[in-house]
């Protein structure tokens, strides 16, 4: 297992959903959207709750989602990754039991949330790693991600235009 691995095992997954954001995360917001093409002036939007980041899910990503995408095959024609390593299953599993744990902390039982809570993180942590791997700096949009997710935030969207964060 590489060292990139053995740090996401020992991160606070999902530990300050719905805390007040500090300024180390709103700088990490702010430098993962402009890494993205994306205005980074508007005010985060802070879901309060496991039902309004429910909420704030089922509206349409656009934009946001495509520049992403777009990065992550970007870094992906130069850096290649194997999704099915067995570290990435034990991620994968520690991730659904962080979501598990922060979803009953909150009051939500919705197996449904819990996985899509895991698959993101998860996701940021693909991102992270294929950043590291392709020689990207600290300053790259995938590794400002990681770094919200690692301290215990989920990244819901960018929704008219502000960063919705949990």
């Amino acid at each position: 297992m590489g060292q990139p691995m053995r740090d996401a095992l020992a991160q606070a997954w999902f530990s300050t959903l719905g805390e007040p954001l500090g300024k180390a995360e709103l700088a990490d917001i702010a430098g993962y959207l402009r890494g993205l093409g994306l205005e980074a002036g508007a005010q985060p939007l802070l879901a309060s709750g496991w039902a309004d980041a429910a909420r704030l899910l089922r509206s349409a990503a656009g934009e946001w989602w495509e520049r992403e995408e777009a990065e992550r095959r970007r870094l992906e024609a130069v850096a290649h990754l194997d999704p099915a390593d067995p570290d990435w299953v034990r991620l994968n599993d520690l991730l659904h039991g962080a979501a598990a744990v922060a979803a009953g902390r909150g009051g939500n039982d919705d197996p449904g949330m819990i996985r899509v809570a895991a698959g993101a993180a998860s996701y940021a942590a693909y991102h992270h790693e294929l950043a590291l791997v392709a020689g990207c700096d600290g300053d790259h949009p995938f590794i400002r991600k990681y770094s919200l997710y690692a301290g215990g935030r989920w990244l819901l969207g960018v929704y008219d235009g502000r960063l919705a964060i949990f």
